[in-house]
């Protein structure tokens, strides 16, 4: 690859980001414009030397940093006077979790339990059937619990948990080999 062969690519990468960015300026309301014309924001920045690098440190651009209104904060004013609904969302969910531990005879084994629906037992090497030994049941209550704590959060199977669809498989053969069993 020659350097002219990556040089005409980066105008053309450079020509494109200036283009986009400077649609989304303009799709902007007015009041958010000047917001981030009064950041020094509100043009796309490429200053480059010819290596590709910025020409200054981005740590000392007023672009890179951010002032906090400290008399709002005093005054105990919010940008927001309502909640977000990302905030909302993860006080239902703490909700949820704390009800449940409260609810449950066995906490430790739903703290577990949601480790595992989160995915973190999976990087501590524990497999479910490894936690049902430790609290005395069986790996079909750990999994329970697991997808119940899915179900109730909202959150997807993490990869130790089998999907929902396995899950619907795996019944649906034990049926059938419970039901030819049956006299």
């Amino acid at each position: 690859m020659s350097t002219d062969d990556y040089t005409r690519r980066q105008a053309a990468k450079d020509a494109e980001y200036q283009r986009e960015y400077k649609a989304w300026i303009k799709s902007l309301p007015a009041d958010e414009r000047r917001t981030l014309e009064a950041q020094g924001l509100a043009s796309p920045c490429l200053q480059r030397h010819g290596n590709g690098a910025p020409d200054h440190d981005m740590a000392e651009s007023s672009a890179a940093s951010y002032t906090p209104d400290i008399a709002a904060m005093v005054d105990h004013e919010s940008e927001e006077a309502e909640p977000t609904n990302d905030m909302r969302g993860a006080t239902r969910i703490l909700r949820h979790l704390v009800a449940d531990l409260v609810a449950e005879g066995n906490t430790r084994l739903t703290i577990e339990c949601l480790a595992i629906a989160l995915g973190l037992r999976v990087y501590a090497g524990d497999s479910m059937t490894e936690v049902a030994n430790r609290h005395g049941v069986t790996r079909a209550a750990v999994s329970k619990r697991c997808v119940d704590i899915t179900t109730r959060l909202n959150l997807q199977p993490s990869r130790a948990m089998r999907s929902k669809r396995a899950r619907q498989t795996y019944r649906n053969s034990q049926l059938k080999r419970y039901r030819r069993k049956k006299p």
